[in-house]
């Protein structure tokens, strides 16, 4: 327990200090709270690829500086607010994205994340950490509550462990398929771009929990 707290703190301080770096950071939190209420959170590639960086030296940069957001309710204004100079756009899932020049902002909201939604489950950021297609990707950082930092064991042990692997199996089957390639490309391809090694291993099935509809019949 206290390894792994210790390596939470030590990957909380490395990402601190890439957002820190950032010079547009400010300006793109400011633009997300005004689009929200509640906790926020900061996941993706943004999270894990900085302190990989950080860590083990340099990976191939994207193009495009792409940051996703996890919100836990959209604010009360019916309209969002985009500042000038920025253009919102809306993903293949429904949710609106802001883009300017190379820099994107991804807002994803607890309520209709497609992985908690397709599993009936409450929108509950706990549900984030179990439903993403790679384990590299079940890792956040607490916007709200920076005492929280760093959070995710799955997405930790990932790093730590310079391997990739599938983390649920039946949202990495529907991301495969929304990009035409097979789970072993799915996995492959994203460990190759980190500079990771591949665990093809699948995982083991998930106990279902009592969904959503159950508890609000129960």
């Amino acid at each position: 327990m206290v390894q792994k707290e210790k390596e939470k703190t030590e990957f909380t301080e490395v990402f601190e200090k890439s957002l820190m770096e950032s010079p547009d950071s400010r300006e793109i939190f400011d633009i997300v709270k005004r689009n929200s209420q509640g906790r926020i959170w900061i996941i993706g590639g943004f999270v894990y690829r900085n302190i990989i960086k950080d860590i083990y030296g340099e990976i191939p940069t994207p193009q495009e500086i792409d940051i996703d957001f996890l919100i836990e309710r959209s604010s009360k204004k019916r309209d969002l607010y985009v500042p000038e100079g920025w253009d919102i756009k809306i993903t293949d899932y429904g949710n609106p994205y802001l883009l300017r020049g190379k820099t994107r902002i991804d807002l994803n909201y607890l309520f209709s994340f497609h992985s908690i939604d397709v599993r009936k489950l409450r929108p509950r950021f706990k549900y984030f950490f179990t439903g993403t297609p790679l384990d590299i990707q079940s890792i956040a950082y607490d916007l709200t509550d920076t005492s929280v930092g760093v959070t995710g064991w799955r997405g930790i042990d990932a790093i730590k462990r310079k391997s990739v692997r599938i983390n649920n199996l039946e949202e990495a089957k529907f991301e495969a398929s929304n990009r035409g390639i097979s789970l072993e490309e799915l996995v492959t391809q994203k460990a190759k771009e980190l500079g990771f090694e591949c665990d093809l291993t699948l995982p083991l099935p998930q106990i279902p929990k009592k969904t959503y509809g159950d508890v609000e019949k129960s």
